[in-house]
Formats: structure tokens, C-alpha cells, sequence
């Protein structure tokens, strides 16, 4: 039995103590998305010089944008070589939720990897995802040893990367690796007001041109 056995009156006190804890870790943490989202960016000079395939064809970072103001990219590793995808990067890829949620907030979300379309195509077929996913091979090879590049697309290591789209200019605002994945890494953060969870819906209730 992992835990001890006290009394209800010994439980309600730890119980509000750790709570206490707890909760003073929540405000840190949004202490720390709001610096986050504060930080510097880069502008992206050349960002119709970034190409991903597709099976629609070449697309540039910009088009990854889909029209919409923020971009996450998620870097998953599945290379050439390989017969599968990254275990950890698919059991991420499983829990992406109804993207609808994240267009209402003007952001889109899609996956990349240094692999031929036909490859991430048939291993996307075969996990039964829906969600955008493209090959960043020509992109990774071109810019891979460039000092200007503060991001690398598909870099052979799983993360994310945030971007914020003002017209036709392209900035780099965020990368990360390991854990740390959550809509508070993007510029405008939650975009919530007032009652935060009241402001999204159904996921079949949402227009269909978020």
C-alpha cells in the first residue's frame, strides 16, 4: 500500500497543506508562461525559403500558417531509415486533441519530420491521425548548419517550435524539447476572457472556417 492510513482529521490537514503547495506551484507556473510569452523573438527573413512536403505539394513556413496568426510545429522524429515512428513522439501524436480547439484561437498545429511524404503518410495512415503532417527533409538538409536559423525543422530530435505571423512576416518566438508542451507557449496565450473554459465549445459546435 503506497500511502499511510490516518484519521479524516489528519487527512483534512495534510490535505490543505499540500493543496496550499500546490497551488502556489500554479501561480509560479503562470508566472513563468507569462515571462515566457513575454520573451524576444526573431523575424524570419526568408521564410518562403522554408519548404515542407506535401502530397499537395511544396509548402512554405508561411503556408503552414493556414492563414491564421500563431503556428506550433511539433519536430517528430521518424527518419528515413527507420521502420516506425519515435515511440514517445506517437504517444504524444495519439493525445493531439480536435484541432478546432486551438483554430478558434487563431493557431495552427501540425507535425514535421525529416522523412519522404510517402513514408509519414503510410505511418500516419497506420496510427489513424488526421491531423496535418509534413516532410521536412529539403528544408532540414538546406539549413542545418546556418547560425541564423534559431530553429531547426525536423532537427533529428523531438520539440516544438512557435511562430507568429504579422501579414507576410514570419517571427520565430519559442522552441522547446523534452516536456513542456501547452498553449500557454504561444504568444497570445489562453486568449481567454472572463469565465476561461465557458469561451470554448463542443468541438462539433465551432464554424466551420476557424
Amino acid at each position: 500500500m503506497p500511502g499511510n492510513i490516518v484519521s479524516p482529521d489528519e487527512w483534512r490537514d495534510i490535505q490543505k497543506k499540500h493543496i496550499e503547495r500546490e497551488k502556489a506551484a500554479t501561480h509560479a507556473l503562470a508566472a513563468l508562461a507569462t515571462a515566457r510569452r513575454e520573451l524576444p523573438m526573431v523575424r524570419i527573413d526568408n521564410a518562403p525559403s522554408f519548404k515542407f512536403g506535401s502530397t499537395a505539394g511544396d509548402l512554405s513556413l508561411l503556408d503552414l500558417f493556414a492563414g491564421r496568426k500563431q503556428l506550433i510545429l511539433y519536430h517528430f522524429m521518424l527518419f528515413p531509415d527507420d521502420k516506425e515512428g519515435c515511440v514517445g513522439c506517437s504517444f504524444f501524436a495519439d493525445h493531439i486533441p480536435d484541432l478546432r480547439h486551438l483554430e478558434s484561437r487563431d493557431t495552427s498545429f501540425l507535425c514535421v519530420a525529416p522523412s519522404p511524404v510517402e513514408k509519414i503518410e503510410a505511418y500516419k495512415k497506420r496510427m489513424g491521425w488526421e491531423f496535418p503532417f509534413y516532410s521536412s527533409t529539403d528544408t532540414f538538409k538546406s539549413v542545418k548548419d546556418r547560425k541564423d536559423v534559431t530553429w531547426l525543422p525536423g532537427n533529428g530530435y523531438f520539440g516544438i517550435s512557435v511562430f507568429l505571423r504579422e501579414g507576410d512576416e514570419v517571427f520565430h518566438t519559442y522552441s522547446t524539447t523534452d516536456r513542456g508542451v501547452e498553449i500557454f507557449l504561444v504568444t497570445l496565450g489562453r486568449q481567454e476572457v472572463e469565465n476561461g473554459m465557458a469561451n470554448f465549445r463542443l468541438h462539433d459546435q465551432y464554424a466551420t472556417d476557424v
